[in-house]
């Protein structure tokens, strides 16, 4: 069973000139097995005039209920109150008719760290169930973490996801029918657990003890390079700094090459994903063997040509063009369709790429376009002397479509 209760005293209804007070009390009723109710909860639910149970009501149903006051009414919300709850939507919505009152109880996630002995004091919380949340980022850059599962993101589907992106190693649990007689604990690697079907609300705890690090930059050095052009990382540092990524970021890297740019932009985007836009199938590969090397696993690899090859992809909050095959204005209106909010940062090591860029941003609405040529000169030690040896200059061209600042 599950339970939820609010207090609510802001309703002031007037009968026979007296003010009466409806109260609400939103309760947290555990994993799901009566016995994980508090004292108190059970105390309040057995003198309720009116109980709700999120378990056995649709929740349009339910919150019509609501809109009906009656004093002393017991809404039971599953998990805790405080995490990832209804509670929340209860608040906002009913505390100008009830005095609301909120009763946390035992989450899943507790729950299910208690049975496997392992503290979730450093771990990442989220929920999947119902929510638009790729887990991806969260497992590649995090060493620990619990998720709730539910809806169209089963433990299954989490599992044959990890496996896709390259993390099948790492170790899942998942939890059924907690806190019941038959409640049960599956362990293995998310590849193991892919073709296995779970209760449709478990919990699942995933361990990557290889997590990386995603506030470490890299050096040259550190990417395998082939016969493939690299951006450097000077100038990559710059430009990925320019283009301002935010965690959760949808980023495009047009023109990917080797994928040190785009290790970096996932890196920044821990919480997102990066599109690396690649036409070579020889560099695809590059960006494949470079984002495993680093595990930059929240990157998609597009073998093909811009502006056709992003038609399909996800709308886009910043793009970084290292890249254009002669169709840089094409891209730039395909990008500034998709997302007139978009903030773009190109390269380029012409004068004819740096007019091509400047007029292209201006036409399509970039109003705060920047320009800055880097010139960087690096120390060789020949014999007793260290020399500078210049590189070649290179132009990088950022702006913010309609005003977008960073």
């Amino acid at each position: 069973m599950c339970y939820l209760r609010v207090l609510s005293k802001n309703v002031n209804v007037k009968l026979n000139e007296e003010e009466i007070v409806e109260n609400l009390y939103v309760i947290g009723s555990g994993p799901g097995d009566e016995s994980m109710l508090t004292g108190r909860a059970k105390n309040i639910i057995n003198t309720a005039q009116r109980v709700l149970n999120t378990r056995e009501t649709p929740l349009p149903v339910l919150l019509s209920d609501l809109k009906t006051a009656c004093n002393n009414t017991v809404v039971l919300v599953s998990g805790d109150s405080g995490f990832f709850s209804l509670a929340k939507t209860i608040v906002q919505d009913f505390s100008d008719r009830y005095d609301i009152e909120l009763l946390p109880g035992i989450s899943s996630v507790q729950y299910l760290s208690a049975k496997l002995k392992i503290p979730y004091d450093d771990a990442v919380l989220i929920s999947l169930h119902g929510r638009n949340i790729n887990i991806v980022p969260k497992v590649a850059y995090n060493k620990k973490v619990f998720a709730l599962t539910g809806g169209d993101n089963s433990a299954k589907d989490v599992c044959r996801l990890l496996t896709r992106y390259g993390l099948g190693c790492v170790s899942v649990r998942v939890g059924e029918r907690l806190s019941y007689t038959d409640e049960g604990i599956v362990s293995g690697s998310a590849a193991e657990l892919a073709d296995m079907d779970f209760n449709g609300l478990s919990v699942i705890y995933i361990d990557n003890p290889s997590a990386t690090n995603p506030f470490i930059p890299l050096r040259d050095n550190d990417f395998i390079r082939g016969n493939t052009p690299m951006t450097k990382e000077e100038i990559r540092w710059l430009s990925i700094s320019k283009l301002g990524v935010h965690p959760q970021d949808t980023v495009f890297d047009i023109g990917a090459g080797t994928g040190s740019v785009a290790v970096e932009l996932a890196r920044k985007a821990y919480g997102g994903f990066v599109y690396a836009i690649e036409a070579k199938e020889t560099a695809c590969d590059l960006v494949r063997k470079n984002a495993t090397r680093h595990g930059a696993f929240n990157i998609e690899i597009v073998n093909g040509k811009a502006p056709s090859a992003i038609e399909n992809l996800p709308i886009p909050d910043r793009a970084f063009i290292g890249g254009s095959s002669g169709k840089l204005d094409g891209i730039l209106e395909k990008l500034t369709s998709m997302n007139p909010d978009i903030r773009i940062v190109i390269n380029a090591i012409t004068l004819q790429t740096v007019n091509q860029a400047v007029e292209g941003l201006k036409k399509h609405g970039f109003a705060d376009t920047e320009i800055i040529c880097v010139n960087i000169a690096k120390s060789k030690t020949t014999g007793n002397y260290d020399l500078m040896t210049a590189q070649n200059p290179v132009y990088i061209i950022s702006g913010g479509a309609h005003g977008t600042d960073h």
